[in-house]
Order: structure tokens, then C-alpha cells, then sequence
């Protein structure tokens, strides 16, 4: 069987130093397990038998929409699948060069996170973008739920990814952390969500084997896949927990790999 990891974050290696000892500074009892640089992630892939991984980016900041889209460039190979970003303050003919100049890279996602960028995922003034990824065929990857660095935030609520999911069914949208981090007992409202999927990152962490497959039950078998957040956990030892989880051979290798080869397009032309 081949597997993707759904979620990992690096970073150029003139400032993977510095940016993760400033995310660590903030990320409770999550530590660093690699130093954020490509090599290492592609050391951890090739120690835990992973065949690829999507690489998200964040634009904390509208300057930053086009160097991450170079750097998604510099990056993006059969084994790295980068995500692009923008800033919900940047000018939207701007944000469209950029999802051209992508789409022509065949770079097909956005990752965007609420807290980092002050923005609330139901804000109106994101509707034009939501409308502009899902004309382009792309797919938007939220944080969602808590974030352990913003105490108090509610601006990923899962309830708030309802109400986008509903308002734009053309525009598919990952949750990550199995819906929204430490927000599990209010997953269910996604249920019937058809455009919404998840991936698992930091959420094995956090429960028993039996807790996690009954919260995937909310997505079904083609909804989801999985993420290690990478460099905030081993991607081995994500890899290998998973494996061992008790649901059946074909929901394993939808959600190891198949689910997200559709989404990243892999084998299609």
C-alpha cells in the first residue's frame, strides 16, 4: 500500500530554524520532532515508508502570497504537493494572478488559518474568495477548531465550516484535526457535509483508538485522510498507530492514500 501525508509544514532552509523555534514557543506539549527543512521531511518520509506529502504554507501576511507561491515552486515534485496561501486582506485581482500562476503549476489547494490571519472562516468579506477557489477547482484547507497558541479563539469554529460548506457546495474544503481540534463533541454537525473532508493530524494524540474511529465515522471512508502535522508529530509513529487501528482494509487504504490522490490529482493528466 502507498501512503500520502494529508498535513506537514516546512519551511525555506535559510529560516526553518527560526520559524519553528517560534511556532514550538507557542505549541504547548507539542514539540518539534524534525528542524522544518525539506531534507528532514524527506528523511521522515523515507524512514516511515511514506510515499508523499502535502506541504501547507500560511500567508500571516499579504507580502508573503507570492513568495510562498515561489516557494511552492521551488518545492513541488511527485513527492511534495505544496499548498499555496493568501492573505484575506490581500486585493483579489492579486490573489487571482497567484491561483492562475498555480493551477498552471498544477498546485490545486489553499490552506488558510483563521487565527494566524484574523479572519473568521463565515466572514462575508471571504465569500468573493470562496467563490473564486471554487472556480478555479480548488480545494481549501482550514485550520479548524481550538488553537492550543490562541486561548478563547473562536474564529475556526466547526459550526462556521458548516455554514461556508452549506453556502458553497462547488468548493470542496478539508478540515484539519478530524473536524476541529479538542471540538469533537461538536463534529457531528458536519456529518451531512458531502464537500467537507478531514485529515487526522494531533488527534490520535489526543484519544483512545476506539474515541478516534468513531469520530471518522462522522466523514465516512472517502472523507478522509491522513495527516501527521508534521513536524509536530513522528510521522512513523502516526503511520504505524494507524495502521493498527481496528476498521477495515478498504478504509485504510481510502484514507492512507486513495482519498487524497483524488484531491491532489495524482495519475490524472
Amino acid at each position: 500500500m502507498k501512503y500520502i501525508d494529508f498535513h506537514t509544514h516546512i519551511f525555506p532552509d535559510k529560516i526553518a530554524k527560526q520559524a519553528v523555534e517560534a511556532l514550538a514557543a507557542e505549541s504547548g506539549e507539542y514539540r518539534p520532532v524534525i528542524d522544518g527543512t525539506l531534507s528532514a521531511l524527506m528523511a521522515s518520509m523515507d524512514k516511515a515508508g511514506i510515499s508523499a506529502s502535502l506541504v501547507a504554507n500560511i500567508a500571516t501576511k499579504p507580502a508573503q502570497m507570492v513568495p510562498i507561491l515561489d516557494f511552492c515552486k521551488q518545492i513541488k515534485s511527485d513527492r511534495i504537493h505544496p499548498l499555496i496561501s493568501f492573505h484575506p486582506f490581500s486585493d483579489t485581482e492579486e490573489v487571482e494572478d497567484v491561483f492562475g500562476q498555480a493551477s498552471r503549476e498544477g498546485i490545486y489547494g489553499v490552506k488558510l488559518h483563521p487565527m494566524y490571519q484574523r479572519f473568521s472562516i463565515d466572514g462575508k468579506h471571504m465569500y468573493g474568495f470562496y467563490e473564486l477557489m471554487a472556480s478555479f477547482g480548488f480545494y481549501v484547507m482550514f485550520h479548524t477548531g481550538f488553537d492550543v497558541a490562541f486561548p478563547g479563539n473562536d474564529q475556526a469554529d466547526v459550526e462556521k465550516v458548516r455554514k461556508v460548506a452549506n453556502w458553497f457546495k462547488d468548493l470542496t474544503i478539508v478540515c484539519t484535526h478530524v473536524g476541529g481540534w479538542r471540538q469533537w463533541d461538536r463534529i457531528h454537525c458536519l456529518r451531512e457535509c458531502e464537500n467537507v473532508y478531514t485529515e487526522t493530524s494531533m488527534t490520535l494524540s489526543e484519544m483512545n483508538d476506539d474515541e478516534f474511529v468513531k469520530h471518522l465515522s462522522v466523514f465516512g471512508e472517502d472523507r478522509v485522510l491522513f495527516g501527521t502535522d508534521s513536524p509536530w508529530t513522528d510521522q512513523k509513529k502516526m503511520l504505524e498507530r494507524t495502521l493498527q487501528l481496528k476498521i477495515s482494509d478498504s478504509f485504510k487504504e481510502k484514507m492512507l492514500y486513495k482519498n487524497a490522490a483524488k484531491l491532489l490529482r495524482i495519475g490524472k493528466p
